[in-house]
């Protein structure tokens, strides 16, 4: 799925913006439904940074601070979920995912990731 077709399937717009104008590399504002990336970001990693943005979606901006990694770990969780249901959308044998390749197709490296792949995947493909 490219990015313009994940951005119409969630009903999103994007706006990429140069790199010094914001302090965040990417931001989503639900009221608006409308998503800001950085020109920094490199192409292949837009996909799992749009999906990690609106993760945040329901956080509270003001408790961030507070709930910094709780609030982290949620929109990972939220983007690893819906990058494995595109996966697995576009995969023929739903029975032999590759979780190693998966991880390494997105750049998912902690301890964290590797949980949260494989009990998503254990969600999703039940589902299937």
């Amino acid at each position: 799925m490219t990015e313009k077709e994940l951005c119409e399937e969630l009903g999103i717009k994007v706006f990429v913006f140069e790199d010094s104008l914001f302090e965040d590399e990417a931001f989503f504002v639900p009221g608006i439904r409308t998503m800001f990336l950085s020109d920094k970001i490199m192409e292949e990693n837009r996909i799992k940074t749009i999906l990690h943005e609106i993760g945040h979606k329901n956080h509270l901006p003001h408790l961030y601070a507070i709930f910094r990694e709780k609030y982290e770990l949620e929109a990972n969780r939220a983007m690893i979920q819906q990058l494995i249901r595109l996966e697995i959308e576009a995969c023929e044998d739903k029975e032999h995912f590759n979780f190693l390749a998966f991880m390494q197709k997105y750049k998912l490296k902690t301890i964290a990731d590797e949980a949260m792949v494989k009990e998503e995947y254990n969600n999703l493909v039940s589902n299937f």
